[in-house]
């Protein structure tokens, strides 16, 4: 009885301390809302990186967070998790108005018909994100050296314009599958950001080459190319034109190749960093399906390990969380994976990364990933 009094203790203090919020900013006279997502190894008297996660085009804020994988990131390192929600755009087109659905004012622009249509143009979206860093910083002790941006498709556009903008108070930013905006490309940074893209060359969304996006019957360009979207960071930040390659193994059976050049010696300490995915769709690439984890990558980018994974890194992804059909428990030095019920009684044992939890019933559980150095890494999960 002691055992499973004190697991139920335990994951009830897990749900006080890793406090998952919706909150509401009143900005540009509208509402908008975020995810704010404070874990438990949070401590106040410890400055708190701090990772704004940008859905994409029609997304919304807890499908993002929930599916990225970042909460576990920030439960192992103490980093706060921002989520925030765009609004929904809508664009004029031969005399009709139609909904494209969730978008960020991110800088996407095409000339269509004979119009420049700009996706929600006038929506500050990149002085929302300030307003919540200051509200973060007024509630939290923040690491404000240590800010950090990523998104996918449309998020990456944002990340972009962010860094462009906001570059003095951006450290780093990632973007997947998102260039940099027509309307923001001339633009100049305020400052120097690290800055990471990956990028598949079979991108039927956002065109690799040139940012090509499929309107009805025809094809537009919305921004810079994947390679374009690097040399702008990398000649910006004055990184050496000679990049670090890494051909990742080709392991996994999905017909895809990893490559990832590093370009170091950039302004202020900053680097550009390019992951190129031949053969890779519009879709966040993660391991053991695929070769690489883009939320592993991520973390090492934003954490300065960008070169690679040692054999004492215990960084795990477990999501989505809450989980339905799928539990994803992704790491590069997992050796083993056990689930708990709240009564302490091991109900899952396996080495496979993606778990099939139909089975289970509803109610909280533990995952523990067990680690090649003997370590393990815990996390409470939801299972509906």
């Amino acid at each position: 009885m002691k055992k499973i009094f004190t697991l139920l203790t335990v994951l009830s203090l897990c749900f006080i301390l890793q406090a998952q919020t919706t909150k509401t900013i009143n900005h540009g006279g509208t509402d908008r809302q975020y995810l704010e997502y404070v874990p438990s190894s949070y401590n106040a008297s410890t400055p708190a990186p701090v990772l704004f996660v940008l859905h994409g085009l029609g997304d919304d804020m807890a499908n993002m967070f929930n599916a990225s994988g970042f909460r576990s990131i920030a439960n192992q390192h103490g980093w706060i998790i921002v989520t925030p929600q765009a609004l929904e755009a809508n664009i004029s087109l031969l005399g009709q108005t139609m909904s494209i659905g969730t978008a960020w004012n991110s800088g996407v622009s095409a000339s269509l018909l004979g119009n420049n249509i700009v996706i929600n143009d006038g929506v500050d979206d990149s002085g929302l994100m300030m307003a919540i860093l200051d509200d973060l910083i007024a509630n939290y002790n923040v690491d404000q050296s240590k800010v950090y941006v990523t998104g996918f498709s449309m998020g990456g556009f944002m990340a972009n314009r962010l860094a462009i903008e906001h570059g003095d108070r951006i450290t780093a930013i990632a973007s997947v599958s998102g260039t940099i905006g027509n309307e923001v490309k001339e633009t100049a940074p305020t400052g120097h950001v690290s800055a990471m893209h990956i990028h598949g060359t079979g991108d039927g969304t956002v065109g690799y080459e040139n940012a090509a996006f499929n309107v009805v019957v025809t094809s537009v360009s919305v921004g810079l190319g994947a390679e374009a979207t690097v040399d702008f960071w990398r000649n910006h930040n004055h990184c050496s034109a000679t990049p670090t390659v890494t051909n990742f193994p080709d392991i996994a059976n999905d017909s895809l190749t990893f490559e990832k050049y590093v370009y170091e010696g950039g302004d202020n300490g900053t680097k550009t960093a390019f992951i190129k995915v031949n053969g890779g769709d519009h879709t966040w690439y993660y391991t053991p399906e695929n070769d690489i984890d883009y939320t592993t990558e991520i973390y090492n980018f934003f954490a300065g390990t960008a070169s690679g994974i040692d054999e004492n890194d215990n960084t795990v992804s477990i999501f989505p969380n809450p989980a339905n059909n799928v539990l994803n428990v992704r790491g590069e030095n997992i050796e083993q994976v056990r689930i708990y019920n709240a009564m302490g009684q091991q109900v899952v044992s396996t080495s496979a990364q993606r778990i099939n939890v139909s089975q289970l019933s509803r109610g909280l559980y533990v995952v523990s990933a067990l680690m090649k150095n003997g370590q393990s890494v815990n996390e409470k999960i939801t299972i509906w």
